[in-house]
């Protein structure tokens, strides 16, 4: 099993990093500051890119899928910073102090003011979206501070750590916004490092505000919500493939309970627990979040685009994606291809 240690910008982590990335895939330099990390093809399938920017962050953007799984070890010092956001898929996370759990689509991960000594696995064949922010904890609060913004608030209790570390908490996700913009991001131009600076800050705002708000009303539901049994569990995590599918005609809520043999109550509640939202927002979210990917990745028209994502009707997928995004989809087309 691979192994990554060290705090990042270290000699040591660099090391690592670069025995990693070799043993897997073949490098390919380009002239924008990227590095892009192409898998062989006996290891599976996508690209891992790394980007460095200036500020002392790497940007790291995974699209990958992994033939016969994936797992790879970490050992990080406790200086170790990462904010990572999962596009889409899922990725297996066990770190000794935190525990273990996966982070999925949408979710975002914060790592804790603390060393870290765990193991991520991939899936066989699992294709994995996702962009992490890596750095150092102090050079967090040194860029935050030369901004003229405070650093992060304190994590808190170990168990609000723990959940956020698993992507589990409601306060990180309105820094996903600006970090899907940054994997979405594929224009080679003389501004993109400026680009994918101001996402991050960006991000991080939104995550001091999140962060700031403290008990936001969607943490004190998810805790005051009551334990999901193992049956429940597994069943709502089934709900968002099943909207997915059947996606040209959703079922009502009552027909996701019925399949699902739990009260429309249990449902709402359960879910809105686990993922942090109403069932029909993350659908809503899930299918335009879909659509901003074909925009940029392929050369459809917004007709076919709205229609694959369960749209009637490009008119009402521009007039959603609109409101979403605050841009037309032809507009986002053109500013991230």
């Amino acid at each position: 099993m691979h192994q990554l240690t060290g705090a990042a910008g270290s000699a040591v982590s660099e090391a690592t990093s670069a025995a990693y990335y070799a043993s897997i895939a073949q490098a390919e330099e380009s002239g924008d500051g990227t590095v892009r990390h192409r898998l062989r093809p006996e290891v599976g399938d996508g690209t891992i890119e790394v980007t460095s920017l200036r500020s002392g962050f790497d940007i790291v953007r995974y699209d990958v899928a992994f033939a016969g799984g994936h797992r790879v070890g970490f050992r990080f010092p406790g200086d170790h910073f990462e904010l990572e956001h999962c596009v889409d898929g899922r990725m297996h996370i066990s770190e000794t102090g935190a525990g273990a759990g996966d982070l999925r689509a949408r979710s975002v991960a914060l790592s804790p003011r603390g060393a870290l000594d765990g193991v991520v696995a991939h899936g066989d064949g699992e294709r994995y979206r996702a962009v992490s922010v890596t750095g150092t904890w102090s050079g967090l609060e040194s860029y935050l501070g030369g901004l003229g913004a405070g650093a992060l608030p304190p994590t808190g209790p170990e168990s609000v750590a723990r959940e956020r570390y698993l992507g589990r908490s409601a306060a990180l996700r309105p820094a996903a916004g600006p970090l899907e913009e940054i994997f979405l991001h594929r224009r080679s131009s003389p501004g993109r490092l400026l680009f994918m600076e101001s996402r991050l800050v960006a991000a991080l705002a939104a995550l001091i505000d999140g962060l700031s708000a403290g008990a936001s009303p969607a943490d004190a539901r998810d805790r005051a919500a009551p334990a999901l049994a193992g049956h429940e569990t597994a069943a709502l995590r089934r709900v968002p493939e099943l909207l997915w599918r059947e996606r040209h005609a959703p079922p009502t809520l009552a027909e996701l309970a019925r399949v699902s043999s739990m009260s429309v109550r249990r449902l709402t509640t359960g879910f809105r627990a686990l993922y942090g939202t109403s069932v029909m927002e993350y659908h809503r979210r899930h299918c335009l979040d879909r659509a901003a990917v074909l925009l940029v990745e392929t050369d459809w028209p917004v007709s076919r685009i709205a229609h694959e994502i369960g749209y009637a009707s490009a008119g009402n997928f521009g007039y959603a994606f609109r409101r979403d995004r605050g841009t037309s989809p032809a507009r986002f087309r053109r500013a991230h291809s």
